[in-house]
């Protein structure tokens, strides 16, 4: 009699599993939307015990969204990424020392194109010194290096 109470049950979560996704519910760390495209939080890490973490982020019906962080095997924060809702494709970047202090802050862009994606840096972009202080801003368009001005520094204040 139990056999027969549990067996709609066993085949209703069977069913919840793809052979190319996985399980898929809201048990599962990584879920899926309706057309199978990422959504949600998706957490990768380096090892299995899913204890060092290489990005951390959020996906929205397959895009990035929100702020993604991405960490050295060390586990020392390297990168940040804050994706803007509007336009899509719009990033604004925080590069990292292994100090945790900013190497280089400035904006990019992702473009899908009919055949392929585009990532590309543009604008300005701040270059700081080993203490965290701007020294350089370089200028980006299209994702190539286009010019570079060294920014007055006060001696005095090292």
């Amino acid at each position: 009699m139990r056999l027969i109470l549990y067996l709609p049950a066993l085949l209703v979560l069977m069913s919840c599993s793809t052979a190319k996704h996985g399980p898929i519910g809201f048990w599962s760390s990584k879920r899926y939307d309706a057309q199978l495209r990422q959504h949600g939080p998706w957490p990768t890490y380096y090892d299995d015990a899913k204890k060092h973490p290489m990005a951390l982020g959020r996906y929205r019906h397959g895009r990035y969204t929100g702020r993604w962080r991405y960490y050295a095997p060390t586990g020392e924060l390297e990168r940040t990424e804050r994706f803007a809702r509007r336009p899509y494709g719009l990033i604004t970047m925080t590069e990292y020392q292994s100090s945790g202090k900013k190497k280089r802050q400035g904006q990019a862009r992702i473009v899908d194109e009919p055949h392929e994606i585009h990532f590309y840096w543009f604008g300005d972009w701040q270059v700081f010194d080993a203490e965290g202080r701007p020294v350089a801003t370089e200028h980006y368009e299209n994702g190539v290096l286009r010019g570079t001005e060294l920014l007055k520094v006060n001696l005095t204040n090292r």
